[in-house]
């Protein structure tokens, strides 16, 4: 990772993020790392076991939210009083809207924090819908936040001796502050009482001092000394890097959110053995104000702003809107979820949005702006004061217009802060840089849907409907459901997999004995992807390489996205062969050859069937016997059940679960011997495609003599 380029070019098949369209194939980008297999693992743990249901009334827990502050009369007045002296060094070190938008009053809305940590996952630092993972990103901080990404890390010393001496001037005012026997401590509204219009020589440092204890690094009342190296070098004009220690607190104080409510959940209510009290530091309304900006359903009215007005005054004291599920509507917005919001808004938000897709060279002097969304597509680690946190926007590219292919594992390189700085800020090995058009929609690759579509649908299906078929009218209306069809075929709010209600699963989640829930897959839509990866994508890949070469130097770069792209099928192979004297027949009969040792009768070669009929139906009618099994022996109790507690119905489920326990050994030995005539097939696949692809060149046009 240390020494690779930030991005890979390639010709694949694209699909909508929805998976509603057909597959396009076109010039794709992606962010690496890229995994080799769907099968390498996407999560340490599955992040969707791991959900809970909790509900904060039922505990006495409070949360302190530090950084989520209210700005002071008397620091507002500070603020006017400076800027018209330091703006133009606010502007240059990158701190001018950050500084700006602590003028900002966000209302705080409980129910939307509370239902949008529960989708963070501590492993990948991103939040796990059923549509695909997002996260909150170094553009986010930069756009929303106004901190910068590039200048020197936050643990930075004072090498100068004049810097040293403002430094112990600095120390010295707030030991006088402590030693008052009213108060005692360094208080932030005692501290700007001796230097607003004091005249004091340090009074821009005091100022920076205080917006970093108050607003970016934030204590509850105190003026942090830890702080004032960084104001220091502020005030001379030196960058400081705010947002990747800013991001790191945000990311640390999600984890220990998502954890915390996990763990209670497992207590019953009324419990005492857990913290009655959590403190986040971090900047968190910033998660609130990236939930609002990205989905339409959860979002309030925002305010109309000034053209000189950072971003963040969209949102300046709007009132919230009441969500009666908000879990439900997060898990419902694959059409709603905006991918990229600040776009619409490229004039405003300091970063490089360019109407046209283009390429540029590499070059140590690069624009600011270009550099600094370079390093925001990077993975890297995020030093901070307290953590070091790991950073994956290889896991969200479409966050950044890009196209999204399954993202591999990273190594971490967190040892020390030093080590960790020096992995963020490692030079770039990419010989031209990309940049997507703010007006493109960016994909996912078809092997892409299919490894998220079978991490979403998760194990037990099975189960899962006969839950569903369980449930009485009367516990029906306890948990109300949009009954509305979304194009998929769904009801509104249920992604594809999920049961009706996410209660029904994670009652059966407990089935298990170590907590887990029981793992299976439909037999016949497992062999269909594995089939359909290894032979339709491999074989297209090689029939067109050369394709997929980067051809950079002509700007700016159009990628073909029209729906007159290339899709594969055995028509256009076939119409390619008809003037092949022969081959083709020959072809097509050393097809029927191939497909008949493993199918045992003679059909034509399509590359549009993901399996074989013979293995499909054999694994199919093995799954749906299981089935029908299952369902009829829990439609036999159905009279008995439907007066039944839910509790009574989860140990007969449990009972029946352990009943079949030898059927799956027996279907998993099935999937076993299924995998190895894959193997077998796929050795046959690629000695087929080898000659589809040496007969397609031969047949090509000689080259024009002009």
């Amino acid at each position: 990772m240390m020494n690779e380029p930030i991005m890979e070019v390639r010709d694949d098949f694209m699909l909508s993020p929805a998976g509603d369209s057909k597959p396009t194939f076109r010039t794709a980008h992606f962010l690496k790392p890229i995994a080799n297999s769907i099968q390498e693992p996407a999560f340490n743990c599955n992040p969707f076991s791991s959900s809970s249901v909790f509900d904060p009334n039922q505990w006495p827990l409070k949360f302190h939210f530090n950084g989520w502050r209210h700005p002071h009369t008397k620091w507002l007045r500070w603020v006017d009083q400076l800027q018209l002296r330091y703006e133009t060094i606010w502007k240059k070190v990158g701190i001018f809207e950050a500084i700006m938008s602590t003028k900002c009053r966000i209302k705080k809305n409980h129910d939307l924090l509370y239902g949008i940590v529960e989708k963070w996952c501590c492993e990948t630092n991103t939040f796990v819908f059923p549509f695909g993972e997002a996260t909150i990103t170094l553009e986010d901080v930069m756009v929303l936040g106004g901190y910068p990404v590039l200048g020197d890390p936050v643990f930075i010393s004072l090498e100068d001796q004049d810097m040293r001496e403002v430094e112990k001037k600095l120390i010295l005012a707030r030991q006088q502050l402590t030693n008052r026997k009213e108060g005692g401590m360094a208080r932030k509204p005692l501290w700007m009482d001796i230097f607003i219009g004091k005249g004091s020589e340090i009074e821009h440092e005091a100022f920076l001092a205080t917006w970093l204890s108050a607003f970016v690094f934030p204590h509850k009342v105190l003026v942090k000394s830890c702080l004032f190296p960084i104001a220091i070098h502020l005030a001379r004009g030196n960058p400081i890097a705010l947002a990747p220690a800013v991001l790191a607190s945000i990311y640390r104080d999600l984890t220990l959110f998502k954890k915390t409510i996990v763990d209670l959940s497992k207590f019953p209510a009324g419990s005492y053995r857990y913290p009655l009290e959590i403190t986040l530091p971090s900047p968190f309304y910033l998660v609130q104000i990236w939930v609002w900006e990205r989905y339409k359903s959860l979002q309030p009215q925002p305010m109309l702003i000034n053209h000189g007005d950072p971003l963040l005054f969209r949102w300046d004291k709007v009132k919230a809107l009441k969500i009666d599920n908000v879990k439900l509507t997060l898990d419902s917005a694959s059409d709603d979820f905006l991918w990229r919001p600040y776009v619409r808004f490229a004039d405003k938000c300091g970063m490089f949005y360019p109407n046209d897709e283009i390429l540029v060279p590499f070059k140590k002097d690069l624009d600011d702006q270009m550099l600094s969304f370079v390093i925001c597509l990077r993975v890297s680690e995020l030093v901070g004061f307290d953590s070091i946190e790991k950073y994956l926007p290889h896991r969200v590219a479409m966050q950044f217009g890009i196209d999204q292919d399954v993202p591999s594992c990273v190594p971490r390189f967190n040892d020390t802060k030093e080590i960790a700085w020096k992995n963020y800020c490692r030079p770039i090995f990419d010989k031209h840089l990309y940049f997507p058009s703010r007006f493109f929609e960016a994909d996912v690759t078809s092997r892409y849907s299919r490894w998220w579509k079978q991490l979403v649908s998760g194990p037990n299906d099975f189960v899962k409907k006969i839950v569903q078929q369980k449930r009485s009218a009367s516990s029906r209306k306890r948990r109300a459901h949009v009954g509305k069809a979304n194009r998929s075929g769904n009801e509104v709010g249920v992604p594809p997999g999920f049961p009706p209600n996410l209660a029904d699963s994670l009652t059966f989640a407990k089935f298990c004995d170590d907590g887990s829930k029981p793992k299976t897959r439909k037999v016949d839509e497992f062999y269909a992807d594995v089939h359909h990866e290894n032979s339709v994508h491999n074989c297209l890949s090689q029939c067109c390489s050369g394709s997929s070469e980067y051809h950079g130097n002509i700007l700016p770069l159009k990628r073909p996205i029209s729906a007159d792209n290339i899709e594969p099928s055995i028509e256009i192979l076939e119409d390619v062969f008809e003037g092949a004297n022969g081959s083709k027949e020959a072809m097509m009969s050393s097809d029927r050859i191939c497909l008949s040792e493993t199918q045992g009768e003679s059909k034509s070669f399509s590359m549009r069937k993901k399996v074989s009929l013979s293995n499909k139906v054999t694994a199919g009618q093995h799954d749906l016997q299981f089935h029908s099994d299952m369902i009829a022996q829990a439609k036999g109790k159905e009279t008995v059940e439907e007066k039944e507690s839910d509790h009574e119905v989860v140990v007969l489920l449990k009972e029946q679960y352990l009943k079949n326990q030898e059927e799956l050994a027996r279907l998993a030995k099935q999937q076993e011997e299924m995998l190895r005539l894959m193997d077998l097939r796929e050795k046959r696949d690629e000695e087929l495609r080898q000659l589809l692809t040496s007969v397609l060149r031969n047949q090509q046009p000689p080259p024009s003599s002009s």
